[in-house]
């Protein structure tokens, strides 16, 4: 067991709906009312580096090693970011599939709680057997990070979706599991006898089961279905990947390049963002094709025409 391998953002991942209803139905079938809409979801969802939510939660932290000193250290943020999008590559994105339908995508982990929890693992060493009390600890440990990573971005997706006037029986039916698809890109799973799976930047792609791979903040998320092969410890990429670095990124065009790549889609595009162009990541058709009927099942396409990024 590694927590280097599975990195500071315990629980990172995706969790996306199909709402079922055109963007006609929502009110969203003009850049005006969907420029409404992202300025609602900007006060219902706090983005950015360190922004505080304060979303009351039932989730209490108490280190599997017992001690203090970690529950301390994290206990800050399980109170206070729950419920935040961070910066980065994390996203909130309202997108619409050829059939019409307007889906929500949120990509968001455990925030510094996860942070946390990692960094105290990490320097306690590099490997940790499971056979040890510190190896089953953190797996405990990351455990309850993979929850509150969940529970992070399931209250985004509540947030959203109701400053989107749908009704407290639709959000319930939507964020239920007959609808919801969640799927996490930070962690480790024990794979085979004495063995652990570790993901980082990579997806389980089980046999039947759907996920998400986004491409970038102008082409959208795939919905995919995995093919469970073994061959490739049933994973699949969890997304394009970046081509260059953020630093790079944000030299290679300026932000009148960025409003041209994004136009008609609502979304922020000045100087801060541009670290998170479209063009600092790789072409999506290429990481599709070399997955496609291998490893996933591509079954559905949402292009944006909202996007919030931290």
């Amino acid at each position: 067991m590694s927590p280097s391998f599975v990195g500071y953002d315990i629980g990172c991942g995706m969790c996306h709906v199909n709402t079922g209803k055109t963007l006609r139905e929502l009110a969203l079938d003009t850049p005006k009312k969907r420029e409404r809409l992202f300025a609602r979801i900007q006060q219902a969802v706090p983005a950015g580096l360190g922004k505080s939510g304060g979303a009351a939660s039932d989730l209490v932290f108490l280190s599997a090693t017992g001690d203090r000193r970690l529950d301390k250290l994290v206990e800050p943020s399980v109170r206070n970011q729950l419920a935040t999008l961070g910066s980065g590559n994390h996203f909130l994105e309202i997108g619409v599939n050829p059939a019409g339908w307007a889906g929500v995508t949120v990509h968001s982990g455990s925030r510094r709680a996860g942070y946390d929890i990692a960094a105290w693992y990490m320097k306690k060493g590099r490997l940790l057997p499971l056979s040890s009390e510190l190896g089953r600890a953190y797996l405990a440990d990351m455990a309850w990070a993979l929850d509150f990573a969940l529970e992070n971005r399931l209250l985004m997706l509540q947030h959203t979706l109701k400053v989107m006037d749908l009704d407290g029986g639709e959000i319930r039916a939507l964020l239920g599991p007959a609808s919801l698809i969640n799927e996490t890109h930070n962690h480790a799973v024990p794979w085979g006898k004495n063995l652990i799976l570790h993901r980082k930047g990579a997806t389980p792609a089980e046999k039947g089961q759907l996920g998400v791979i986004p491409a970038n903040q102008r082409d959208g998320v795939w919905v995919t279905r995995g093919l469970g092969n073994e061959e490739f410890l049933c994973s699949a990429s969890h997304g394009a990947g970046r081509s260059m670095s953020r630093k790079a990124a944000a030299a290679k065009g300026s932000v009148g390049d960025l409003e041209k790549l994004m136009k008609g889609i609502i979304c922020r595009t000045d100087k801060g963002v541009l670290d998170e162009a479209p063009w600092a990541y790789k072409r999506i058709d290429e990481i599709l094709a070399a997955q496609d009927g291998v490893l996933v099942e591509v079954i559905d396409h949402f292009k944006p025409v909202v996007v919030l990024k931290g």
